[in-house]
């Protein structure tokens, strides 16, 4: 089965050649903070090198709805805005977002995986787009086969399986972090870390086998996919630094193209903001946890700054939980700032002197970014990745889930703000960041795919 190409579409000539106005289809799940705003990014640069590539082209973001959701950026980002008939209900986005801490499955539910996939489906069959975009949305990828239409999906890591194998886990996952291990010498360490990574990909999470009942339902013929299938795009772009995949096999389709995440154009500051961060004498501490952390971290590094001669901004996602949780945890002190409201995150944290953050790809790019040093907690294995990189980078300190306590916390702040050489790390993986524009590399990568494919 395969869709045919839209009709009633106005032509262009491009070196003697009549192209038709390129239509791109970036299915987002609103859901989720990182994802959604990477694929707005990488649709704004996709318009924005249009004219380089004398080439119309028409994006169409398509999105489900959830009880809390993103979907205010989307409708705001001045491409096309489209709600699917598809409304995830708060169980079910909370086994999506926790699936990959618990190795679990992203969805259980056939009937919902179902739904999922056939909602995908007939966006594509009634839009007939030239291409499909989407982030780590497996029914997506799904569907994308099914119907023969070109796709790309851009990822925090490369979704090849001999890399996960190999690279993905960097020490032992938090979970079999205790006493016993911990005194491990490094070489038991990696020869277990490596038994892990083959354990690791029998798994329900690199499985799906729910999703794959639903892709078979609705006609995928491939026998016995998983989740490296599901994400198997003829172009795979990695979100992410290069320094931290140098000499490593990422697979034929993958390109690393640098950071991609949200970095809207400078506005003022919330004045509250401003004062907290204002000079003076006692360091600043942003805190985020993004939408992917949970409420116990959040709460243990509120609890760890409410003790420290800090100054710090705290942002509480309502996913996470609510302002009023926090108030009745503890007694915030007048030196911590609560807010649930959306911040230009990447200059809030050029006006800290250190990020207590979750491992989210783009929360730790955002601090990259910024030249700040991280002291971070990884909810899941990608995360803890993620992390691992940065302080192998001299850049900041990985705290393992279970050592996430006040204590811990504040002698891993004191730490990267008293030791000069977190700064400097920082700086250095700043430096690298600044030198990459990973926007205009996933852009071009994806108008070189369009063009090698006559799309």
């Amino acid at each position: 089965m395969s869709v045919p190409p839209s009709g009633n579409r106005t032509l262009s000539r491009d070196d003697g050649r009549i192209r038709a106005p390129l239509r791109v289809a970036c299915f987002l799940p609103a859901f989720n903070a990182g994802e959604t705003t990477r694929g707005i990014e990488l649709c704004r640069a996709l318009v924005a090198q249009s004219s380089e590539r004398q080439r119309e082209v028409t994006v169409r973001l398509a999105y489900s709805s959830s009880s809390h959701d993103y979907a205010p950026q989307i409708i705001a980002s001045g491409l096309e805005a489209h709600r699917l008939p598809l409304h995830l209900d708060e169980g079910i986005v909370s086994g999506i977002m926790a699936a990959d801490h618990k190795a679990a499955e992203l969805v259980s539910n056939r009937g919902t995986a179902c739904r999922f996939v056939g909602a995908v489906m007939d966006e594509i069959i009634a839009w007939r787009p030239d291409l499909v975009v989407c982030g780590f949305v497996p029914p997506v990828g799904i569907a994308a086969q099914i119907l023969q239409v070109p796709w790309v999906v851009y990822l925090p890591f490369p979704a090849y399986e001999p890399w996960v194998r190999r690279h993905l886990l960097k020490d032992l996952p938090d979970d079999f972090d205790n006493a016993l291990t911990t005194r491990a010498p490094s070489p038991v360490r990696r020869a277990f870390t490596k038994l892990l990574s083959a354990a690791m990909l029998s798994k329900g999470f690199f499985k799906q086998p729910t999703f794959a009942a639903a892709g078979r339902e609705h006609g995928w013929r491939l026998a016995r996919p998983d989740l490296f299938d599901m994400l198997a795009a003829p172009l795979q772009l990695v979100t992410d630094l290069p320094a931290f995949y140098r000499g490593q096999d990422v697979g034929p389709n993958t390109r690393i193209t640098g950071p991609l995440f949200s970095r809207p154009p400078e506005i003022d500051v919330d004045l509250a903001i401003r004062e907290m961060f204002s000079p003076g004498p006692h360091n600043r501490i942003f805190v985020s946890m993004g939408s992917s952390g949970e409420k116990p971290y959040l709460l243990a590094a509120v609890e760890a700054l409410a003790i420290m001669r800090v100054r710090a901004v705290v942002i509480v996602a309502p996913r996470i939980c609510s302002l009023s949780e926090v108030r009745q945890h503890l007694t915030v002190p007048p030196h911590i700032l609560l807010t649930d409201a959306f911040i230009p995150a990447h200059q809030v944290n050029a006006m800290a002197d250190a990020a207590v953050i979750h491992g989210g790809q783009g929360t730790v790019q955002t601090a990259v970014g910024a030249g700040t040093p991280i002291v971070g907690v990884g909810m899941q294995v990608e995360q803890c990745t993620n992390l691992d990189n940065v302080a192998n980078s001299g850049a900041g300190i990985r705290i393992p889930k279970r050592q996430w306590t006040p204590e811990k916390i504040c002698q891993a702040v004191s730490r990267v703000l008293e030791v000069p050489s977190y700064r400097q790390g920082a700086a250095r993986l700043k430096s690298e960041h600044d030198s990459l524009d990973g926007r205009h590399e996933a852009a071009r990568a994806i108008w070189d795919f369009v063009d090698s494919n006559a799309l």
